[in-house]
């Protein structure tokens, strides 16, 4: 039995739930995942699943300026997030423990791997520098991910960017690179017409992103005055937007979250994927190191991706090297929306690149593989 921490549920929206859920959907080993996470998880039909909160949850003050304040409950309530979790350790004779460096529970659940003498298995999707940037668990999670990093059993990482950083930073310790990964990759490129620009956006909408949004934006409205035969639509399946991309001067759709087979079936009438990240120096820890998970599901659709954001950005390095996206490293609508235009007539090469990327390096049974491989070799 082995016992996954982790502040988010396995039916969270975002990329680590997502990555969870692959590793864990359909495995023989017996698994109990425990959300640490203030508000209460949605519910999942992956496995078995307890509810564990950190703190309190404070329902609209989660969603404001204030939220970092009620953060300091993590220090007073660390003891009794322990001895719980020792408890649940023990009633379900767990065996190893993993946990995932996102706040400070991979922390307490080192702790109570070390009392319990259980293997401890540590994963890292994000830099912590960035996860806890602004957060008043920065200094405490900044002082124990050393100790962390050397004494885990195994460690994951979502790339080997950050993995060789986490390894330079920390300890030169082995680790394994282990993410999302495709289930089916598309057998060849989709053929769409050259007139036809329907953007296709999926995933959480991060704030970081409208910067990037509302220049996109202007640049399909850019677009559709150039091009007045072309036939330009942008659907977002990602919850709430901002309310300036439903002012647009051309067709915009909003969508609730959804399955990832729903997703699919939005991409059949789609032409094109929008992949965004964060331009900004607060954000270089975050685009250097890590790759989306929603880059990978676009890695195996047929569609051409329109990656836009910092040049540096492992994901632009990767799908850069292998020229398997249009790159758009700009804020520019203007140069933009040519960028669009003149790499549109060269889509089927770069889609043929990226689902040779996909089946290279992203699917999803060798990523299983690799991880219960390594826990299995303890």
């Amino acid at each position: 039995m082995i016992v996954f921490v982790q502040p988010f549920g396995l039916n969270s929206p975002g990329g680590g739930s997502r990555i969870l859920r692959a590793l864990l959907k359909d495995t023989p080993v017996t698994f109990l995942s425990i959300c640490t996470s203030p508000q209460a998880p949605p519910p999942t039909t992956v496995g078995q699943e307890l509810y564990l909160p950190i703190r309190p949850y404070f329902g609209r003050i989660e969603r404001t300026r204030f939220k970092e304040l009620v953060n300091i409950f993590y220090f007073p309530l660390a003891e009794i997030f322990r001895y719980r979790l020792t408890g649940i350790c023990r009633q379900f004779k767990a065996t190893a423990i993993h946990a995932i460096a996102h706040d400070l529970t991979f922390w307490y659940a080192y702790q109570v791997a070390k009392k319990l003498e259980l293997p401890y298995y540590l994963s890292v999707h994000d830099d912590l520098r960035y996860a806890l940037q602004g957060s008043v668990l920065f200094k405490e999670g900044m002082s124990k991910i050393a100790e962390v990093w050397k004494g885990a059993e195994g460690r994951f990482v979502i790339s080997d960017e950050l993995g060789k950083e986490y390894a330079q930073r920390y300890g030169q310790k082995a680790f394994t690179i282990v993410t999302d990964g495709l289930e089916q990759v598309a057998a060849k490129p989709l053929i769409r017409a050259i007139n036809s620009c329907r953007v296709y956006f999926m995933g959480l909408f991060h704030i970081s992103y409208k910067v990037n949004f509302d220049a996109f934006l202007q640049a399909l409205e850019i677009l559709q005055k150039l091009r007045p035969d072309w036939h330009v639509t942008l659907t977002c399946r990602c919850g709430n937007i901002s309310p300036k991309l439903l002012a647009a001067q051309f067709p915009v759709t909003q969508l609730p979250f959804a399955s990832e087979q729903e997703v699919i079936r939005d991409m059949e009438q789609a032409d094109m994927v929008y992949f965004p990240l964060p331009f900004g120096q607060e954000y270089e820890s975050f685009v250097r190191y890590s790759l989306s998970t929603k880059m990978i599901t676009y890695l195996g659709s047929g569609l051409p991706i329109i990656y836009h954001g910092p040049i540096k950005a492992a994901a632009s390095q990767l799908l850069g090297q292998h020229q398997a996206a249009i790159l758009i490293n700009s804020l520019d609508p203007h140069c933009i929306a040519e960028a669009l235009i003149k790499e549109r007539v060269k889509t089927v090469d770069i889609v043929q690149n990226a689902l040779n990327l996909g089946v290279e390096q992203f699917i999803l049974r060798e990523q299983k593989n690799k991880f219960w491989n390594s826990v299995n070799k303890i």
